[in-house]
């Protein structure tokens, strides 16, 4: 049951991410932003993180994993509607500029918690608790399209889905908060040793594609390819269907193809899919397109994780956040370098971008040793 309770977590934080992203094609279209301006807009998420995560990390050292997780979720599940009232491009980046402040301190409080389990118990659940935030993309994403269909408010679909997993996380609540408490460790950003250059640079790549995708997936399927609310929705949560699969499975892919060539295959899968995604005539390829990219992105940032834990003369810790730190780099660049790319070339050039990069990530992994 504690196990249940930190996975339902990740399930909650991907769920009201994977409602947002699935309607930003009308979000666009109702403030009227060209892909440069919604790029310069969505950039108010990663900052957000990125200034709160010294702050969060010091917060959630100083509160139980109870605590910190039931705080952090009632906060993200109160602010996580604001986007949805903007009314041009500053207020949607002032919107998500808090929501990233908020979401850096729950994904810190969560994955301390996953960790302090793991140890309290002896058991390993991190990868299945990244596995469920994938599934609670999927569930929210997929279900959003369908609440678009019907013609739902996006406010009014926000704030019924965030009460929704309030009245979970209150369900959850007496078992969260007899959970074990982690010790402290640095959850800021770090610098990469040399050592550690390599697999900086395929969590840079990697993550600049997962953002791009959950950024401008169903965009592109509403833009170029004329599909409606419901199967754009479809993009994003296919992707994270096969995330989630992916990252339940990822240890036994590990075993049997080993770090190094796991990584690059992965790479080179989600550097296909995204090209089937961008060419498709169909919107249903497209979709498909984007689904294999899930599945070949889903092991490679668990499997960095792993190496970086493992490389010789550098501390799990340290190791771990230094790739982390190029991820959270990632997600900065993502949203304007993708709309910029966009605005100048068309959105399948900007996406096609990300598949330049996941095949250089592709041939980073070849020099892996694990």
């Amino acid at each position: 049951m504690p196990s249940l309770s930190v996975g339902l977590t990740f399930f909650t934080l991907s769920m009201l991410f994977g409602s947002w992203l699935a309607r930003l094609p009308e979000v666009q279209a109702r403030l009227m932003l060209s892909e440069g301006q919604l790029g310069l807009a969505l950039l108010g998420l990663p900052v957000g993180a990125l200034l709160m995560m010294p702050l969060a990390g010091w917060l959630s050292a100083r509160l139980s994993s109870g605590q910190a997780m039931t705080l952090s979720t009632l906060l993200f599940c109160g602010v996580f509607p604001l986007p949805a009232f903007a009314q041009g491009p500053y207020s949607l980046f002032a919107g998500l500029l808090l929501i990233g402040f908020v979401n850096s301190f729950m994904n810190i409080s969560m994955n301390a918690a996953a960790a302090a389990v793991e140890r309290h118990y002896h058991i390993a659940i991190m990868s299945v608790c990244h596995g469920m935030f994938s599934l609670g993309a999927m569930v929210g994403a997929g279900s959003s399209g369908l609440i678009a269909s019907l013609g739902v408010s996006l406010q009014v679909h926000l704030i019924t889905v965030a009460l929704l997993m309030v009245g979970l996380h209150l369900l959850l609540r007496p078992v969260i908060h007899s959970l074990p408490s982690a010790p402290a460790e640095n959850n800021g950003l770090s610098i990469p040793p040399r050592a550690l250059l390599g697999l900086a640079f395929i969590g840079f790549c990697i993550m600049i594609g997962e953002g791009a995708i959950a950024d401008w997936s169903a965009i592109f399927l509403r833009k170029e390819l004329q599909a409606g609310p419901f199967i754009a929705g479809l993009a994003y949560a296919g992707f994270s269907m096969a995330m989630a699969i992916g990252r339940f499975m990822g240890d036994g892919i590990r075993l049997q193809l080993g770090l190094g060539k796991a990584v690059t295959m992965g790479s080179l899968l989600g550097a296909a899919g995204l090209l089937l995604a961008i060419l498709a005539p169909l919107p249903s390829l497209s979709v498909l397109g984007f689904t294999i990219v899930g599945l070949g992105f889903s092991t490679v940032v668990p499997l960095l994780f792993s190496a970086a834990a493992n490389t010789p003369g550098v501390s799990a810790g340290n190791g771990i956040a230094a790739v982390a730190s190029s991820g959270v780099i990632g997600f900065l660049v993502a949203p304007p370098l993708i709309g910029l790319i966009s605005d100048h070339f068309g959105l399948a050039l900007g996406l096609g971008f990300v598949v330049v990069l996941a095949v250089l990530a592709s041939v980073t992994a070849r020099g892996i040793k694990a």
